[in-house]
């Protein structure tokens, strides 16, 4: 029996350092209320025969919807790059961009199972948004927010530093994150309780209690702290 003869190889319809641009029609994979026609990019790689990674040109970056920016920034991904297919892509021959934009963005639900979305649910975002910094408005929100949702008095632990290697656990009751009108916020700590341990009333950074798990307050403090040692 004659062997079949192997189709050649097409050659890469690009090479790295060609100017592309994406043709009109084409959408994000990932998010298909993003069009991304006319975006302007440069190969930077070529993966098999045809399958290019693009570095995006910083007149495409400045001109795209920021809502394009604000989903890699969430979900961690590189917003200067981006892998498409050579049916794709057109040669780009200059001229001015004809970037197409979205006729209507689709804002995905935001789930309570989400640390993160509970958090945007706090300070009032939507799943397109990435989480703030914590400064002082954004602290205010939070802080206005617990004095609205967590229930006092709660018990819990807090562990102070007796010595360069030592520490002590002392059980506290938490009774209120000061005035409603005035809550205690500090610049360096966050958001501050009021607490009694034992005959004496004492300030402790939220953040730093430990609550047991079967206590209804435990997500809301966990949470908070989460956003605020991870995004101050």
């Amino acid at each position: 029996m004659a062997k079949r003869k192997k189709k050649p190889l097409l050659p890469a319809k690009f090479k790295v350092g060609d100017k592309v641009r994406v043709k009109h029609g084409v959408k994000d994979v990932d998010y298909p209320d993003m069009p991304l026609g006319g975006w302007a990019g440069t190969v930077a790689e070529v993966q098999g025969a045809d399958t290019f990674t693009l570095r995006w040109t910083e007149e495409t970056l400045d001109a795209i919807h920021p809502v394009a920016k604000q989903r890699c920034e969430i979900d961690g991904l590189d917003p200067e790059e981006y892998v498409l297919t050579g049916d794709d892509l057109e040669p780009d021959t200059g001229g001015p961009l004809e970037i197409e934009q979205p006729t209507k963005i689709s804002t995905k639900p935001l789930s309570l199972k989400d640390q993160d979305d509970r958090i945007r649910m706090v300070l009032g975002l939507t799943s397109n948004d990435p989480l703030p910094d914590v400064d002082s408005e954004t602290l205010e929100r939070y802080c206005r927010h617990l004095l609205k949702h967590i229930s006092f008095p709660f018990d819990a632990e807090y562990t102070s530093e007796t010595g360069p290697f030592s520490s002590r656990t002392f059980q506290v009751k938490v009774t209120s994150l000061g005035d409603p009108d005035e809550p205690m916020i500090d610049d360096m700590h966050g958001i501050i309780c009021r607490a009694k341990h034992e005959r004496r009333s004492i300030d402790l950074p939220l953040d730093e209690l430990e609550i047991k798990r079967n206590n209804p307050n435990r997500q809301l403090v966990e949470d908070y702290s989460y956003w605020l040692h991870n995004w101050s």
